[in-house]
Protein backbone atom coordinates (compact mmCIF):
# COMPACT_ATOMS: atom_id res chain seq x y z
CA UNK A 1 0.00 0.00 0.00
CA UNK A 2 0.98 3.71 -0.28
CA UNK A 3 2.51 5.08 2.25
CA UNK A 4 0.94 8.46 2.29
CA UNK A 5 -2.53 6.43 1.69
CA UNK A 6 -1.60 4.34 5.32
CA UNK A 7 -0.68 7.84 6.82
CA UNK A 8 -3.90 9.45 6.19
CA UNK A 9 -6.01 6.70 6.80
CA UNK A 10 -4.77 5.84 10.36
CA UNK A 11 -5.19 10.09 10.74
CA UNK A 12 -8.82 9.80 9.68
CA UNK A 13 -9.46 6.69 11.68
CA UNK A 14 -7.18 7.21 15.26
CA UNK A 15 -5.31 4.41 14.56
CA UNK A 16 -1.90 5.85 13.93
CA UNK A 17 1.28 3.28 13.23
CA UNK A 18 3.86 4.58 15.76
CA UNK A 19 6.65 3.59 13.04
CA UNK A 20 4.84 5.78 10.27
CA UNK A 21 5.22 9.02 12.70
CA UNK A 22 8.90 8.14 13.63
CA UNK A 23 9.79 8.20 9.81
CA UNK A 24 7.96 11.50 9.33
CA UNK A 25 9.07 13.08 12.15
CA UNK A 26 12.93 11.96 11.68
CA UNK A 27 12.34 12.75 7.59
CA UNK A 28 10.66 16.48 9.13
CA UNK A 29 13.77 16.97 11.55
CA UNK A 30 16.32 16.45 8.64
CA UNK A 31 14.36 18.79 6.39
CA UNK A 32 14.57 21.27 8.84
CA UNK A 33 17.96 21.01 10.07
CA UNK A 34 19.44 21.40 6.55
CA UNK A 35 17.40 24.34 6.00
CA UNK A 36 18.38 26.08 9.39
CA UNK A 37 22.07 25.23 8.25
CA UNK A 38 21.70 26.55 4.68
CA UNK A 39 20.25 29.80 6.37
CA UNK A 40 23.25 29.93 8.72
CA UNK A 41 25.86 29.77 5.78
CA UNK A 42 23.95 32.88 3.80
CA UNK A 43 23.81 34.58 6.91
CA UNK A 44 27.57 34.62 7.65
CA UNK A 45 28.27 35.17 4.22
CA UNK A 46 26.14 38.22 4.18
CA UNK A 47 28.05 39.43 7.79
CA UNK A 48 31.71 38.30 5.81
CA UNK A 49 30.51 40.50 3.19
CA UNK A 50 29.47 43.82 5.58
CA UNK A 51 32.53 43.57 7.02
CA UNK A 52 34.88 43.65 4.46
CA UNK A 53 32.83 45.93 2.44
CA UNK A 54 32.37 48.30 5.56
CA UNK A 55 36.06 48.18 6.29
CA UNK A 56 37.15 49.12 2.28
CA UNK A 57 34.66 51.81 2.14
CA UNK A 58 36.04 53.15 5.73
CA UNK A 59 39.52 52.80 3.79
CA UNK A 60 38.49 54.58 0.90
CA UNK A 61 37.76 57.54 3.31
CA UNK A 62 41.23 57.76 5.02
CA UNK A 63 39.26 56.53 8.25
CA UNK A 64 40.33 52.93 10.23
CA UNK A 65 39.07 49.81 8.90
CA UNK A 66 38.67 48.38 12.30
CA UNK A 67 36.33 50.46 13.64
CA UNK A 68 33.49 48.75 12.24
CA UNK A 69 34.15 46.12 15.36
CA UNK A 70 33.98 48.86 17.86
CA UNK A 71 29.96 49.38 19.09
CA UNK A 72 29.67 52.79 19.25
CA UNK A 73 32.99 54.42 17.45
CA UNK A 74 31.15 52.91 14.24
CA UNK A 75 28.64 54.79 14.48
CA UNK A 76 30.93 57.69 14.94
CA UNK A 77 32.68 57.23 11.75
CA UNK A 78 30.42 56.74 9.62
CA UNK A 79 29.14 60.11 10.84
CA UNK A 80 32.38 61.08 10.05
CA UNK A 81 32.07 59.34 6.65
CA UNK A 82 29.22 61.99 5.52
CA UNK A 83 31.36 65.01 6.82
CA UNK A 84 29.23 65.72 10.01
CA UNK A 85 30.61 66.55 13.04
CA UNK A 86 31.52 63.26 15.61
CA UNK A 87 29.29 65.41 18.62
CA UNK A 88 26.46 63.93 15.89
CA UNK A 89 26.92 60.73 18.29
CA UNK A 90 25.34 61.92 21.41
CA UNK A 91 21.69 61.92 19.33
CA UNK A 92 22.43 57.87 19.66
CA UNK A 93 20.30 58.50 22.78
CA UNK A 94 17.09 59.87 21.21
CA UNK A 95 16.87 56.58 18.55
CA UNK A 96 14.24 58.56 15.98
CA UNK A 97 16.47 61.78 15.44
CA UNK A 98 19.27 59.25 15.03
CA UNK A 99 17.58 57.11 12.41
CA UNK A 100 16.64 60.79 10.62
CA UNK A 101 20.49 61.99 10.94
CA UNK A 102 21.89 58.96 9.24
CA UNK A 103 19.20 58.83 6.73
CA UNK A 104 21.02 62.94 5.91
CA UNK A 105 24.27 61.19 6.58
CA UNK A 106 23.41 58.10 4.07
CA UNK A 107 22.67 60.80 1.01
CA UNK A 108 25.70 62.90 2.13
CA UNK A 109 27.89 59.96 2.03
CA UNK A 110 26.56 59.36 -1.56
CA UNK A 111 27.29 62.83 -2.21
CA UNK A 112 30.96 62.26 -0.89
CA UNK A 113 31.41 59.43 -3.48
CA UNK A 114 29.81 61.01 -6.37
CA UNK A 115 26.88 58.97 -6.61
CA UNK A 116 23.33 60.16 -7.09
CA UNK A 117 21.27 61.20 -4.24
CA UNK A 118 18.99 58.14 -4.34
CA UNK A 119 21.87 55.94 -3.80
CA UNK A 120 21.77 56.89 0.07
CA UNK A 121 18.46 55.72 -0.09
CA UNK A 122 19.32 52.24 -1.24
CA UNK A 123 22.59 52.54 1.74
CA UNK A 124 20.01 52.80 3.93
CA UNK A 125 17.15 50.46 2.59
CA UNK A 126 19.59 47.91 0.84
CA UNK A 127 22.76 48.31 3.07
CA UNK A 128 23.74 44.47 1.57
CA UNK A 129 23.38 45.37 -1.56
CA UNK A 130 24.41 49.27 -2.16
CA UNK A 131 27.80 49.05 0.57
CA UNK A 132 29.70 46.25 -1.26
CA UNK A 133 28.74 48.39 -4.36
CA UNK A 134 30.35 51.26 -3.16
CA UNK A 135 33.00 49.06 -1.95
CA UNK A 136 34.03 47.69 -4.76
CA UNK A 137 33.38 50.24 -7.64
CA UNK A 138 36.13 52.75 -9.11
CA UNK A 139 34.44 55.82 -7.04
CA UNK A 140 36.84 57.87 -5.35
CA UNK A 141 36.16 59.27 -1.66
CA UNK A 142 36.04 63.11 -1.61
CA UNK A 143 36.84 65.46 1.34
CA UNK A 144 34.80 68.08 2.54
CA UNK A 145 36.55 70.60 0.34
CA UNK A 146 36.50 69.03 -2.82
CA UNK A 147 33.01 68.59 -2.14
CA UNK A 148 32.82 72.27 -1.66
CA UNK A 149 34.95 73.11 -4.75
CA UNK A 150 33.23 70.51 -7.08
CA UNK A 151 29.85 72.27 -6.33
CA UNK A 152 31.35 75.71 -6.72
CA UNK A 153 32.33 74.47 -9.78
CA UNK A 154 29.16 73.17 -11.11
CA UNK A 155 27.52 76.59 -10.20
CA UNK A 156 30.03 78.48 -12.11
CA UNK A 157 29.14 76.20 -15.00
CA UNK A 158 25.34 77.09 -15.23
CA UNK A 159 23.82 78.57 -18.18
CA UNK A 160 22.56 82.09 -16.12
CA UNK A 161 26.05 82.65 -15.95
CA UNK A 162 26.98 82.89 -19.41
CA UNK A 163 23.41 84.76 -20.25
CA UNK A 164 24.91 87.30 -17.26
CA UNK A 165 28.49 87.61 -19.53
CA UNK A 166 26.55 88.16 -22.73
CA UNK A 167 24.12 90.69 -21.24
CA UNK A 168 27.23 93.00 -19.53
CA UNK A 169 28.68 95.75 -21.85
CA UNK A 170 32.34 95.37 -23.62
CA UNK A 171 33.66 97.79 -21.12
CA UNK A 172 32.69 96.74 -18.31
CA UNK A 173 33.85 93.08 -19.33
CA UNK A 174 37.54 94.69 -20.61
CA UNK A 175 37.86 96.70 -16.49
CA UNK A 176 36.90 93.25 -15.34
CA UNK A 177 39.69 91.58 -16.84
CA UNK A 178 42.45 93.93 -16.00
CA UNK A 179 41.35 94.01 -11.96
Amino acid sequence: MNFSFELSWALITGSVDQSAMAGISTALWAVFGWLVMIRTVIAFGVMALMIVSRWKVFKKAWLPGRGIFVPFYNIYLMFKLGGRSGRNVLWILIPPVLGVLMIINYFKIARRFWKHPAYGLGIRFLRFIFIPILAFDDSKYLGKKAVAKSVAKSVAKTPAKKVIKKKTPAKKVKLLKKK
